[in-house]
């Protein structure tokens, strides 16, 4: 079977609000004495920085930064001429000299990862150590560290660790309740991989979650058609557990629902069968975000496909009822200048009698943050209830929405149900 169309959750975005951070740094270092007498590193360090929040990986290229800023002509040989990678070694020794001086104690301190043209804002301090009593032995377990990693889309760094535990408190009751863990279980948490969503957007090929699972993407096949100075390190650019910065923001409405010594939040890189067996589990994206989702959506009705004229990416609901749309397609409101977007979530069995899984994504940031963040609204759970007309948690179907929302620079501050389907359950 020829693969679903890349779906654009595979595309990271930039938005205002994470980009803010990385150009009120990039603002200190300019205004900096030793940077003003440097106008040549300045116009590179702003080079760089407007690219990297743009996301624009072509204007990033040395031949292309060469005739840009350093007003080389069309066609020159960046392997001939090394006036790029020369500036750029200045440009990070000249930023080692200004955060072990003047910004000595700055909380976050910019950087251009070896092996790269991008820019990249990382968190001065490491995570806080995690109790003894919050420590489980799950194999390979990942939290998001305090630390975070602004590249080329706000990308936040994983370290191998567990949850932290939060204060403690009385869980709200909410839809996440439904994967509330049984006595020796955790609930899995599973994030994007922003490595993955790169390669993807790169090479212009869906990952099947065969081919995540045995990194057969990584084979000289699968990088052929990558970019030759990434390719030639692959473990560079697609080693890491990455993952979208907005997830950072969602992990405590999370803790707030669940108790925190309760979650184990994961990188899909770090996951494998047993875990989808052993705990109930969250994935939060979409399948090409995170393709453990395909072990679970290949059945549902309301998909994420990309338009092949548009390339825009959008839900095709595959059996419309009275009143619902073939398609869903995110729009801007002219009348509140707010963007209209939309999610799926789905409650479905997991791979062990027992077990419970939700999907919780969209084709962009801001629907797969709708999504996520529905699922903690104090009401979500009775709103639940009343749809499938049933007063217990415990007699709630499987199901799958489609999840409208209005979002401002990639915020999402309402949410309705536009869509729903009671469902059997489904077959793998």
């Amino acid at each position: 079977m020829a693969a679903p169309p890349l779906s654009h959750d595979s595309l990271p975005e930039f938005s205002e609000t994470t980009a803010q951070p990385l150009r009120a740094a990039v603002q200190e270092v300019l205004s900096s004495p030793s940077f003003q007498r440097s106008p040549r590193l300045r116009q590179l360090l702003t080079y760089i920085a407007d690219n990297t929040i743009k996301g624009d990986t072509e204007s990033l290229k040395e031949p292309i930064i060469g005739q840009r800023v350093f007003s080389r002509p069309a066609h020159y040989s960046a392997a001939e001429d090394n006036i790029v990678r020369s500036n750029v070694r200045q440009l990070r020794a000249k930023l080692d000299e200004y955060y072990s001086g003047p910004a000595a104690n700055a909380a976050f301190r910019l950087g251009i990862p070896k092996g790269s043209y991008t820019l990249a804002l990382i968190a001065a301090q490491p995570a806080a150590p995690v109790p003894p009593s919050a420590a489980r032995s799950f194999a390979r377990p990942a939290l998001l560290a305090a630390a975070f990693l602004l590249l080329l889309a706000g990308s936040f760094y994983f370290g191998r660790r567990t949850a932290p535990v939060l204060s403690a408190h009385t869980q709200p009751r909410c839809l996440l309740n439904l994967l509330d863990p049984s006595p020796g279980q955790r609930l899995l948490v599973v994030v994007p991989d922003a490595d993955l969503q790169l390669y993807q957007n790169l090479s212009g090929h869906p990952v099947q979650l065969e081919d995540y699972i045995n990194r057969q993407f990584l084979t000289p096949d699968g990088l052929r058609s990558i970019p030759p100075t990434i390719a030639s390190d692959p473990d560079q650019f697609f080693g890491r557990e990455l993952t979208q910065g907005f997830v950072l923001r969602l992990i405590p409405h999370f803790a707030q629902a669940v108790a925190p010594s309760e979650l184990s939040v994961r990188h899909p890189r770090t996951l494998s069968i047993k875990d989808f067996e052993r705990d109930n589990a969250l994935l939060v994206s979409g399948p090409w975000g995170d393709p453990w989702v395909q072990l679970f959506d290949r059945t549902l009705n309301f998909q994420i496909v990309v338009d092949p004229v548009t390339h825009r990416a959008h839900f095709v609901n595959r059996r419309p009822r009275p009143g619902e749309q073939s398609e869903y397609n995110n729009f801007t409101d002219p009348s509140t200048k707010t963007d209209v977007c939309y999610a799926r979530l789905a409650y479905l069995p997991g791979l062990s009698p027992g077990n419970r899984v939700l999907l919780a994504g969209g084709p962009h940031n801001a629907s797969t943050q709708a999504a996520s963040l529905f699922l903690t609204r104090s009401d979500s759970l009775d709103t639940i209830l009343h749809l499938f007309h049933t007063g217990s948690p415990k007699s709630v179907p499987w199901f799958e929405l489609l999840v409208e929302a209005r979002a401002i620079s990639d915020a999402p501050w309402t949410m309705r149900i536009a869509a729903s389907r009671a469902i059997a359950a489904p077959t793998r």
